[in-house]
């Protein structure tokens, strides 16, 4: 398990990865890094590393466009949170745990790895004996979120001010809302080809 959680965090330096790491990172970064949106993104990521390494949802087409869809509206209402009164829920820890846990599920189904010695052989035994495999696809998808870990810790250790915290949340909302908005128009393949090409 650690050699899996050890390249996974490897790969986080991969452009291969950032379809997998930037949405939870940018639902992190715009709930302040608060624990529970933190702690949901990760579960997220882990039970779609799950589904990823089960072969059983393979995203296509309009599947790709409403995912994007809902991804994109997600990071829309909790970025616009702070400034909207009737967005009460999505400040609330159940609230932004559910929006961080949604699209961080949904990024793992998105994500097409760059596959390295560990997660080659976590994929080969997920195909013969899912169980077995994992306690290793669990480690390489906790090593994955590692980047949106450290960033949660900072935010919370640092406490930016408001105004800083705006202008760090504002860049991370566009981000998210440009990736995700090309999924929503079918983009996936485009995206996921250039980021292979650039990694290679």
């Amino acid at each position: 398990m650690i050699p899996a959680f050890a390249e996974a965090i490897r790969a986080t330096a991969e452009p291969c990865t950032l379809v997998l790491l930037l949405p939870p990172l940018v639902v992190v970064i715009l709930t302040h890094g608060r624990v529970v949106p933190m702690v949901a993104a990760i579960v997220g990521a882990v039970v779609g590393g799950w589904v990823f390494a089960a072969n059983v949802v393979l995203l296509s087409g309009w599947e790709l466009r409403i995912t994007g869809l809902l991804a994109l509206a997600a990071i829309v209402v909790v970025a616009a949170a702070p400034y909207a009164r009737g967005l009460n829920e999505a400040r609330s820890p159940i609230g932004a745990a559910a929006i961080a846990g949604v699209v961080s599920f949904i990024a793992a189904l998105w994500w097409r790895p760059c596959v390295g010695d560990e997660l080659g052989t976590i994929l080969t035994e997920a195909s013969r004996s899912l169980p077995s495999a994992l306690p290793g696809m669990t480690a390489y998808m906790l090593g994955a979120m590692a980047p949106v870990v450290l960033v949660g810790l900072l935010l919370r250790a640092v406490e930016p001010s408001p105004r800083a915290m705006a202008w760090i949340a504002g860049p991370a909302a566009l981000a998210g809302i440009g990736l995700t908005g090309l999924l929503a128009l079918d983009r996936h393949s485009e995206l996921v080809g250039t980021l292979t090409r650039w990694t290679l």
